[in-house]
């Protein structure tokens, strides 16, 4: 619904023709949103851009008829789908693979080809409860893990499968071999996991096993997420005290973020605000009585200063002293922030009985090869069907007939 799509609409935008393969019944991210004019998902149009559309009946006896040249034509194929159902269809890579040698060919699953959840279908929020990433989210107001937004592990999922065909793409080029490429969600949302844990084994050991047993004792008891999580974050205590450089803080209307992440940058942001770190002090030591009550003290003032004075003061001031910040946006707010509409990061089209409609524009850019800035549409279910046969083979007799006998609409 949303990995492949965003890989798909990556490729198209680096030139590549994509022809997206939808049931009779469209794509179900279609329905996601839907504009009250053209009942089309904003999901749909947003992430399809510059494709054509396709659509074929997989279920039909006679399917093969149409999936076999279309393969055959291509330099690459991206399926998503359950392990089961890509045999069912004869969409696997050794299928595939048979009727064109030299195929890249994408596997994208929610959870990875082996172990007890293989078979399952999956989405965003499944994969990131996994991986450990919601542990690092806010709860939500019934003290449940607040479902993440946007789709991480999808969008990332995305990239990596455009990276992966390029990569195969070349790998041909210089051998000849075409080759299967696979990409999953945990696997990507794994990545993001990582940043905050990095465990090492014989360092961490300790702090993991006491964690372990207070996160037992505490669903035990029937502990809210909130609860749970707080754990978490105290077993990094006093590692995670002290944060004034890299954070987001409250000002008198709204919040501003401030990103300072190395030694230099630290110092320039304690110099324009006229501070000391305790942790500079001959001798601190983290673990020492009373030293993370300090820390939190010294952090709540610091939050305070920036409480009494608006966005706009906060951003000129840490501007005028090159401290990394600035504001945030809402994502309507986004669409006209002078920065991002400096660099041209929104594309602009006109959607059929819609009208325009503005979404982000590739993001990456190329000097000897322009990347499309995918004004054009996406496309309605199967509205290039016809064209699409034509172009592999298919004579207007032979394509009046897939239509009359259901196999494509």
């Amino acid at each position: 619904m949303v990995a492949l799509p965003v890989g798909g609409m990556l490729l198209t935008a680096l030139g590549a023709d994509v022809v997206k393969v939808e049931p009779p019944s469209g794509d179900s991210s279609r329905l996601i949103r839907p504009t009250p004019a053209t009942k089309q998902g904003r999901l749909y149009l947003v992430h399809n851009r510059g494709k054509r559309s396709i659509a074929i009946d997989l279920t039909h006896e006679r399917a093969s008829e149409v999936i076999e040249p279309l393969v055959a034509s291509a330099d690459v194929v991206t399926v998503s789908f359950k392990r089961g159902d890509l045999a069912r269809y004869g969409l696997t890579y050794e299928q595939l693979s048979a009727i064109k040698p030299d195929l890249v060919y994408l596997e994208n699953t929610p959870y990875g080809p082996e172990g007890p959840m293989a078979d399952m279908g999956g989405y965003d929020p499944v994969a990131m409860g996994i991986t450990g990433v919601v542990f690092q989210a806010a709860a939500d107001l019934r003290g449940a893990p607040k479902t993440m937004v946007p789709a991480f592990a999808d969008f990332g999922t995305g990239f990596l499968a455009a990276l992966g065909i390029v990569a195969a793409l070349r790998h041909r080029d210089r051998t000849g071999e075409g080759q299967k490429v696979e990409t999953s969600l945990v696997s990507t949302a794994m990545v993001y996991s990582s940043q905050s844990s990095n465990w090492i084994e014989g360092v961490d050991d300790e702090r993991a096993e006491r964690l372990a047993a207070d996160l037992d004792e505490a669903r035990a008891g029937g502990a809210s997420f909130a609860e749970q999580q707080d754990l978490w974050w105290d077993s990094f205590r006093p590692g995670n005290a002290g944060n004034v450089y890299f954070r987001y803080y409250r000002c008198a209307d709204g919040f501003i973020s401030v990103g300072c992440l190395s030694p230099g940058l630290n110092a320039r942001l304690r110099r324009a605000l006229d501070i000391t770190d305790p942790r500079m002090a001959d001798g601190w030591d983290d673990d020492a009585p009373g030293a993370y009550d300090l820390l939190t003290a010294w952090v709540k003032a610091i939050e305070e200063r920036f409480a009494v004075r608006t966005c706009t003061y906060w951003l000129g001031f840490l501007g005028d002293h090159d401290v990394p910040s600035g504001p945030v946006n809402t994502s309507e707010e986004a669409m006209s922030d002078p920065q991002i509409t400096a660099n041209g990061y929104l594309s602009e089209l006109e959607q059929p009985g819609l009208g325009r409609m503005q979404a982000y524009a590739p993001p990456l850019r190329m000097s000897a090869s322009p990347v499309d800035p995918l004004a054009s549409p996406a496309p309605a279910i199967g509205a290039d069907t016809a064209t699409v046969l034509g172009e592999i083979g298919f004579d207007p007799a032979g394509i009046t007939e897939l239509y009359q006998a259901g196999i494509v609409v």
